[in-house]
């Protein structure tokens, strides 16, 4: 699978998550919860690197040379990395609706005062 494709998968997924907003007015919830989602999306490029280099088979600490894992561990690896790339997209994905609708609650708040 592809990186589209986890990506893709992954906004589907994150569907399925519900933001509990009445719990975000605990300052305490709300800031781990944006701090959750704010680290899980700085993760996602280094994640979509590695994955990269995994599926190319180029290596992981030298990228201009070829990887000296083996088949298996090359399949292994990719699935472990693919499994928390497709967890991050998701909460990437949370993260852009959760911001999106604080911009709309921010700005008719404006609009009202």
């Amino acid at each position: 699978m592809n990186m589209q494709d986890l990506k893709a998968e992954a906004s589907i997924a994150a569907n399925e998550i519900e933001i509990q907003w009445d719990m975000l007015d605990n300052p305490r919830y709300r800031a781990d919860f944006e701090s959750t989602l704010v680290k899980a999306h700085k993760y996602v490029p280094e994640l979509e690197g590695l994955y990269a280099k995994l599926t190319s088979g180029k290596s992981v600490l030298t990228p201009d040379e070829d990887t000296p894992l083996g088949y298996s561990d090359i399949e292994k690896y990719t699935g472990l990395i693919a499994e928390e790339l497709f967890s991050a997209y998701i909460l990437a994905e949370v993260y852009h609706k959760y911001t999106m609708v604080q911009n709309i609650i921010t700005l008719s708040e404006a609009a009202e005062g």
